[in-house]
């Protein structure tokens, strides 16, 4: 599996998971709390990962570091692993981030996901068997995310997780040289 997204800092996993507690259904470890940007699918090459990785970066340092709130719990239609009990992200600098991305994967002709063509940030809380009858309240709670993260792979030794920062100029220079250098030498991809 492969997949861009927006990690949830600790404190805020935390602040979720406690207020949400009681939601339905079998609960999400709160590490793996996370806001997908492009799905890329379960069994990706490689080379697809590398150019998503320099598409990424190329959006990334033309972007700031992005507002993030929930304030309620609330629930999707039953998907393949039930219901979806859900915290919905607002942010429209994540909407202007996804459409920027979208762009730059299409014109890159890096292969993601486009099942879902109305994009509703989110983090999974848990998957139950029956949606929820109201939402639930919480925070408001709200953070600022400085970067985005590519994952790839299921597990152990086969797992790969690179941060990418938003234009951000203490970390800027160091990453923008190490894509630049793959650029320069990996042309080909």
């Amino acid at each position: 599996m492969a997949l861009l997204s927006i990690q949830i800092p600790d404190e805020v996993a935390r602040a979720i998971g406690v207020a949400g507690r009681g939601v339905p259904g079998s609960p999400e470890p709160r590490s793996s709390y996370h806001v997908t940007l492009l799905y890329l699918g379960s069994e990706v090459p490689i080379e697809t990962v590398s150019k998503a990785l320099v598409t990424a970066y190329q959006v990334a340092e033309k972007t700031k570091p992005i507002p993030l709130m929930v304030e309620e719990v609330s629930s999707f239609p039953k998907g393949e692993d039930g219901v979806p009990i859900i915290c919905l992200v607002q942010s429209p600098e994540l909407h202007q981030l996804w459409d920027s991305l979208c762009l730059a994967f299409d014109k890159a002709k890096v292969p993601y996901s486009k099942n879902f063509p109305i994009y509703k940030p989110h983090i999974t809380l848990s998957y139950a068997e029956k949606p929820m009858k109201e939402n639930i309240p919480i925070g408001p709670f709200d953070w600022v995310s400085y970067e985005m993260v590519l994952w790839s792979g299921d597990s152990g030794d086969d797992k790969v997780s690179i941060t990418i920062p938003f234009s951000f100029p203490s970390k800027e220079a160091m990453y923008r040289k190490l894509v630049q250098a793959h650029i320069r030498f990996g042309s080909s991809l």
